[in-house]
């Protein structure tokens, strides 16, 4: 199995609004087939909750560390996730993005994002690692009544050194908006650096990259990479993706004048959040 960079370089990165990539059908088609027909029900990501009882427009996600123990889930996705969620990747996302890491995560890890200790990503014993790696299943519930964004324009955790989101629209998913939107700040960089989504009035959309299936989009995270969702509209369809990080054990990310009350991330610090990147 081939990793979602497979045939990417430098010459894909697109600089505006920040460094990002956007590849189209990154993934073989039979294998995506398979992917997409065996994708979890909503009743397993949704911890069994009943549909009509969830709320709006909800995130819900699985960590590949409990996905790859659980013994029904087929071969192909246990591959992706490993894949997805090992040093392998995390040295093909470096490579990729050189020149565009933020010097600021660079010094903390010694000029370099491999040669470091890794493993998954686990919230109940979070492992002696450095860099802590996942790639969750994710899920955003039906949209019943009116229009709902997932979240807003926002950063990723300030301990993330990258966000990838690998789409994978059902093929009966005719749901309009749900779409992955670039910011830029109108202003530089406004704190604290935890805020759950920054002001609307701070930042302008430059880019929309819409919500498709087989699709991957890659980033790496620095001040700048502000992104968030457009507003779906009612729609009895579940949003699907794979999200692929990368966290350090602390934060590594500030703002110039950013919040001393502002806590660290830590390793696991994302579920904190309500939608850690619903994207």
């Amino acid at each position: 199995m081939r990793t979602l960079l497979a045939g990417l370089t430098a010459a894909d990165i697109r600089t505006d609004p920040f460094p990002h990539i956007v590849a189209d059908l990154p993934v073989e088609p039979e294998l995506y087939e398979a992917l997409s027909a065996s994708f979890p029900s909503f009743q397993r990501l949704a911890w069994d909750c009943p549909p009509e009882r969830v709320p709006n427009n909800r995130r819900f996600a699985l960590p590949a560390q409990l996905l790859m123990e659980a013994p029904d889930l087929p071969e192909c996705w246990k591959e992706f996730l490993a894949l997805h969620s090992g040093p392998t990747f995390l040295a093909e996302v470096a490579a990729l993005f050189a020149g565009h890491w933020d010097p600021a995560m660079l010094a903390v890890l010694d000029g370099s994002l491999t040669n470091h200790s890794t493993g998954r990503l686990s919230l109940s014993n979070p492992g002696p690692y450095r860099i802590h790696q996942d790639a969750r299943l994710e899920i955003n519930s039906a949209v019943r009544d009116r229009p709902s964004s997932s979240r807003g324009a926002h950063l990723d955790t300030p301990n993330r050194l990258f966000s990838c989101l690998f789409y994978l629209r059902a093929p009966d998913d005719d749901a309009v908006g749900g779409d992955l939107e670039l910011f830029r700040w109108r202003s530089g960089p406004a704190g604290p650096v935890s805020s759950y989504e920054v002001p609307p009035d701070t930042v302008d959309r430059v880019a929309t990259i819409p919500y498709a299936a087989n699709r991957m989009v890659i980033f790496p995270q620095n001040v700048n990479a502000l992104h968030g969702v457009s507003p779906r509209h009612p729609t009895p369809h579940t949003r699907r993706y794979v999200f692929i990080t990368a966290e350090l054990t602390e934060d590594w990310m500030t703002f110039p004048e950013s919040d001393p009350t502002s806590a660290p991330a830590g390793p696991g610090a994302a579920p904190k959040e309500a939608a850690p990147c619903a994207c």
